[in-house]
């Protein structure tokens, strides 16, 4: 069994800012000291519990201060970002960290940000699918770039000057792109099934009845029976909560 943490982070939402980032970093650094192989921050922009707005900015900042542990986002909430904008960031972090990166990705869960966005009545599981298709598509391909889809259309052609590389996207450190992992919570969840059958990582998350996690891991072999893939239970991450902890914090698993 490999040990990972993950972090919403929850805080005290009357919590010195400065102080509650500076534990959070913190406690990842002592995670790579314990031999811990994941670190995972969760995205919220509005949530003075939650106070992490962007993973891959706050992540960057530990880069250079770790050799090995891998950074996970849990997760980029994507119906709320334009996907040139996530697939810019995400090559860009790739790079950075060599090739340490799991980009986690799911429709959003905190209400506040729905309304934030305007994508409360959206389907966001739908707006989730097509901006993760969008964003290999713009890794996979050079300009002129004409990718169209329901939610957001990606255009780069009359403005591409080649000689002087405008217009050109920057594409990942790892190939073909990092690695992708998503959350699942409802029993039997469909997107347990989705990430069977896309080859995807599954995180089944703390939030729910423990038994749920079984259904998970079928509905996981399921869809990748569908699509004729082989399940590899390495890629399932089971989250537990420490209950020891004073510290919101809690270690993710993959199953062995």
């Amino acid at each position: 069994m490999k040990l990972g943490l993950f972090m919403m982070p929850l805080h005290d939402p009357k919590g010195d800012y400065t102080k509650v980032l500076q534990q959070d970093r913190e406690a990842i650094l002592l995670a790579e000291k314990l031999g811990y192989e994941e670190a995972w921050v969760g995205e919220h922009y509005s949530a003075a519990t939650e106070p992490i707005p962007d993973p891959l900015q706050f992540m960057a900042t530990l880069i250079p201060v770790t050799t090995s542990i891998k950074f996970g986002t849990s997760v980029l909430n994507l119906p709320q970002h334009h996907p040139a904008q996530v697939a810019g960031n995400c090559a860009m972090f790739d790079h950075l960290c060599a090739g340490r990166f799991i980009m986690g990705i799911g429709p959003g869960g905190l209400g506040s940000d729905f309304e934030l966005f305007k994508v409360t009545d959206k389907d966001r599981s739908e707006m989730m699918v097509e901006s993760i298709e969008i964003i290999h598509k713009i890794w996979a391909s050079d300009p002129p770039y004409h990718i169209s889809g329901k939610y957001w259309d990606i255009t780069i052609d009359s403005s591409y000057q080649p000689r002087l590389g405008v217009g050109s996207m920057r594409k990942p450190y790892q190939k073909p792109y990092p690695p992708i992992a998503v959350s699942a919570m409802s029993p039997s969840s469909p997107t347990a099934r989705l990430a069977g059958e896309r080859g995807w990582g599954l995180i089944s998350a703390n939030f729910m009845p423990v038994g749920h996690a079984k259904s998970h891991w079928h509905q996981y072999c399921t869809g990748a029976a569908a699509a004729r893939r082989q399940p590899n239970r390495a890629e399932w991450r089971l989250i537990v909560a420490n209950p020891s902890s004073k510290r919101s914090t809690k270690p993710a698993a993959p199953l062995p």
